[in-house]
């Protein structure tokens, strides 16, 4: 299997807790991820367990959330619509102490994707990432950047 990882990063002139909060609103989402996102199944009390449909164009993706841990990390892997066998997302926020004062979080997302099929994992992260990057300064346009 041929595997791709991808590492973006964005910082927020936001706590944790506000950027957190952000990234967790599964609906919320379609205001600056570049997709219609909705929530189709509920996770327990951390949000382990949900599941958010992203509609991207004609494709229709779910991701689940597998891990949570406020607002420090999330982890999701996507179930269902990729041509992909494998689908792993990991975002990280680390509060970090600028010199020009207020509160900033650092958001790093790491994707690992798998496939069988040469090459699909090396075109899809090249398609992804720009459009990944796109939607974290989008989201920080709306939370603070």
């Amino acid at each position: 299997m041929s595997l791709r990882e991808i590492t973006l990063r964005q910082t927020f002139v936001a706590s944790p807790e506000r950027v957190w909060s952000a990234i967790t609103d599964h609906a919320g989402m379609s205001k600056w991820a570049g997709a219609e996102v909705f929530l189709v199944a509920n996770g327990d009390a951390n949000g382990v367990g949900a599941v958010r449909r992203m509609k991207v164009g004609g494709l229709r993706i779910d991701e689940e959330v597998t891990y949570a841990d406020a607002p420090r990390r999330l982890v999701y892997k996507i179930v269902r619509g990729l041509p992909v066998n494998f689908h792993r997302g990991e975002m990280i926020l680390e509060r970090v102490h600028p010199t020009s004062g207020g509160e900033h979080t650092e958001l790093t997302w790491r994707i690992l994707m798998g496939s069988n099929v040469p090459g699909l994992v090396r075109t899809s992260g090249a398609l992804l990432k720009p459009a990944l990057a796109r939607g974290l300064r989008e989201l920080a346009g709306l939370i603070g950047a």
